[in-house]
């Protein structure tokens, strides 16, 4: 009794104790907004969830808490709760007008349409509202997170700013581009004074390709006030993608005298450095440094300018120190990475740029660098996935899409390079660099006649380029036109008499006119005034090739690896030599001497494997072919190889069916990939399976009495007699003794007369 008399009044205790959830809601969001308002936008959060705890429809609460997800940059979960406070006040303009703007960010375009015509219906005159359907329209984001867009695009590659001055046109013609226009300008209508109105407008035209109207409307919206930074921001960026330097600084520098944390600061210094002013890039640092959250940025740029300037110890110093306190500083690793890459190690720069990556995994800039330094180590595939993660995080990064296109290209894959380039294209259509990567994924493609339409605007355009005279070279040459070819590669050397791609082309031409004498004298000419070229070097290796002087070809590539060592194309091409000449054990030794150096690759472990199977090392070659599929199971060569081995010993059939079939998967027309599987099916003795690709086998290479003989016996396990002694009839008098004629004569023979 004396117990349960205990527990009633720890029961009443508790009931005493306990708040009004009415009450314990109001404390809570109160607590939060005052951390809200210091600043502390974590113990706000944790405040205003304790808030809805209490309950979970109070919808102040829930705005609250998405302005504290917005200031700890969690963009998601601001966006989650500002559409959830706008479920429970469906009347309310202000939520249904951020909730719009959230969705508009997240390309949620209808549904922002439908949230600002809501708020429209409440108050026909909203701005905000106006803005809001404006851009829902249009397709756009809101301008402050098209300036992020733009600035992370210029970032990755400044030397194509100008090519950014169209960002978002993709997104207009998304929707109707009249019907937004004029939203756009009754917003403006609507309330003249109204600065983001104007903005919108102006970021509208901007990303319409009318650039004068757009310079004209946001400098009008600079009138409204004068010190705002948004404004200014947009204006400065503005002049910057269009090359207008002295235009862009004025801005820059209000930005940062009126700001009150480091960025404007740092944004100035940026602009000093690139414009080759270090003295007001230092003061600029200075005064960045000496802002909370500035110092670790400020130095990182310090660093950089050491280093440019050829002070290597002592820019690695100051970046190193910034690390100490700062290990994983996003802006600090990529800024080290650089400096590794600069010194030649490639590996240790990697390894730092992923761990900018890992700390940041939604950096542009950071994925952007991993792609480029796996790029520079021809790690292809790698380096594609870091540029296809940059577009995934900022679609209109131009730059990434180029290099997919370049390296889709470089790896063989004519078809995704095309696709990429024409991404790029779209996106980018006036830019130089975007059409000499495009003429060449058409090139590539057989398309000459639009490779041709390109390089006539590219030759427009950058009348004084060699990079596009030789490119157009090359474009004569595929098409046989050798005077036509001549010219352009000859115009490319007068303007840059190092072009590599000139100096190969008028190689190739005099080749193709059978004149190797006349394509040696150009070697030796470039030689005698550049004796370290090592292009120059491996194309007289090709020509020594050509002509059947293995050993002088032998010799040249080893002067091109010691003039080069970077190059990895020497290497292969040393090896293959090699290779011909029969010293096998040499030539192994060089492609495992590039499968080191470059870890990703598959071609030059297959290639020794493939050596080694020559030399009748079954178990070795085994194994080998094992590690590379392994590491890469879309090694094609590899798996037909390993397939057959496995077969050939009727040994793990399974796994050789599944090998000769990812490697017909990669390329479905090979021969010998068809042949492949063909065999492993006739192995597992299923003829009507074997027959299909066997019989592509035959049609790709009908004089190879192998593919006939396979066939043969395939229609011998289906019961068909006739065609199967038709296939090893065939196959015998093409070869009478090839590799399995026993075989071919026993089958013959059981088929009976």
């Amino acid at each position: 009794m004396k117990r349960r008399v205990l527990l009633l009044f720890a029961a009443l205790l508790t009931v005493a104790c306990s708040k009004d959830p009415q009450v314990a809601r109001t404390e809570f969001l109160e607590k939060g907004n005052r951390f809200l308002a210091q600043g502390k936008s974590q113990e706000a959060i944790v405040e205003y969830r304790n808030a809805l705890q209490q309950d979970p429809r109070y919808a102040e609460a829930r705005i609250k808490l998405s302005q504290a997800y917005e200031q700890a940059g969690n963009q998601q979960e601001a966006f989650r709760e500002a559409v959830r406070a706008a479920d429970l006040l469906p009347d309310d303009v202000v939520a249904q007008v951020r909730a719009g703007q959230f969705l508009l960010l997240f390309g949620q375009f209808e549904d922002a349409k439908t949230r600002a015509e809501k708020a429209l219906f409440k108050d026909p005159k909203s701005t905000d509202a106006l803005i809001v359907r404006a851009n829902a329209m249009a397709g756009l984001k809101d301008l402050g997170g098209a300036l992020k867009e733009m600035e992370s695009a210029i970032a990755l590659d400044p030397k194509q700013a100008a090519s950014y001055a169209n960002l978002g046109a993709l997104q207009v013609k998304r929707g109707n581009p009249i019907e937004a226009e004029n939203a756009f300008r009754r917003a403006v209508a609507a309330d003249p004074k109204s600065l983001a109105a104007q903005l919108a407008l102006g970021n509208y035209l901007w990303t319409s390709g009318r650039q004068a109207e757009a310079e004209s409307v946001m400098k009008q919206a600079l009138t409204l006030a004068p010190d705002d930074p948004l404004a200014n921001q947009a204006l400065a960026v503005f002049y910057l993608s269009s090359s207008r330097a002295a235009d862009a600084e004025p801005h820059l520098k209000r930005l940062a005298d009126k700001a009150t944390t480091p960025a404007a600061r740092l944004a100035l210094a940026d602009f000093y450095i690139q414009t080759g002013r270090g003295p007001e890039a230092e003061k600029a640092l200075a005064d960045a440094a000496g802002q909370p959250g500035g110092f670790a940025p400020a130095r990182a740029r310090v660093a950089a300018m050491r280093y440019a300037a050829g002070k290597s110890a002592e820019a690695h110093q100051a970046i190193d120190d910034v690390l100490k306190g700062e290990p994983n500083n996003v802006e600090a690793l990529l800024v080290k990475a650089r400096f590794l890459a600069g010194d030649g190690r490639l590996p240790d720069a990697v390894s730092t740029a992923r761990a900018a990556t890992t700390a940041d995994p939604s950096s542009v800039e950071a994925q952007f660098l991993v792609g480029k330094l796996l790029a520079q180590r021809n790690e292809v595939d790698a380096a594609i996935t870091a540029f296809r993660e940059v577009l995934r995080l900022n679609p209109s990064a131009l730059a990434a899409q180029v290099e997919v296109a370049r390296l889709e290209l470089s790896r063989g894959q004519r078809d995704a390079s095309l696709a990429a380039a024409q991404d790029a294209r779209a996106a980018g259509a006036g830019d130089p660099m975007v059409r000499l990567v495009a003429a060449r994924a058409l090139l590539a493609n057989g398309k000459f006649d639009e490779a041709d339409a390109e390089m006539k605007m590219l030759v427009a355009a950058a009348p004084n380029a060699a990079v596009v005279h030789a490119q157009y070279g090359t474009l004569y040459l595929l098409k046989r036109d050798l005077a036509a070819a001549r010219r352009s590669f000859a115009r490319a050397l007068d303007l840059d008499p190092l072009s590599a791609e000139a100096l190969s082309g008028l190689v190739a031409a005099d080749m193709r006119d059978g004149k190797a004498s006349d394509a040696m004298a150009r070697i030796e000419k470039r030689l005698a005034t550049s004796p370290q070229d090592s292009t120059a070097q491996v194309l007289a290796s090709m020509i020594n090739t050509v002509q059947g002087r293995h050993a002088e070809a032998e010799s040249w590539l080893r002067k091109a690896i010691a003039s080069d060592p970077s190059k990895p194309r020497p290497y292969g091409m040393l090896a293959e030599s090699l290779f011909h000449q029969g010293k096998l054990d040499q030539a192994r030794d060089e492609f495992d001497g590039i499968a080191a150096r470059k870890p990703g690759d598959v071609t030059a472990p297959t290639m020794a494997a493939m050596i080694v199977q020559s030399q009748g090392k079954a178990a070795e070659a085994q194994q080998r072919y094992e590690k590379i599929v392994a590491n890469n199971p879309r090694a094609a060569l590899a798996s037909n190889n390993l397939a057959w081995m496995y077969a050939e010993q009727n040994q793990k059939l399974d796994t050789a069916l599944n090998l000769a079939q990812a490697a017909k998967a990669e390329d479905p027309e090979s021969a010998s990939f068809n042949d492949t599987l063909g065999f492993v099916y006739l192995k597992m003795k299923l003829g009507e399976l074997a027959v299909p690709p066997l019989r592509i086998a035959v049609e790709k290479e009908p004089e190879n009495p192998g593919f006939h003989a396979r066939l043969g016996q395939a229609y011998a396990l289906t019961g068909d007699k006739a065609r199967a002694r038709q296939e090893l009839e065939r196959a015998l008098k093409l070869k009478p003794d090839f590799a399995g004629a026993d075989e071919a004569k026993k089958v013959l023979a059981s088929l009976g007369s």
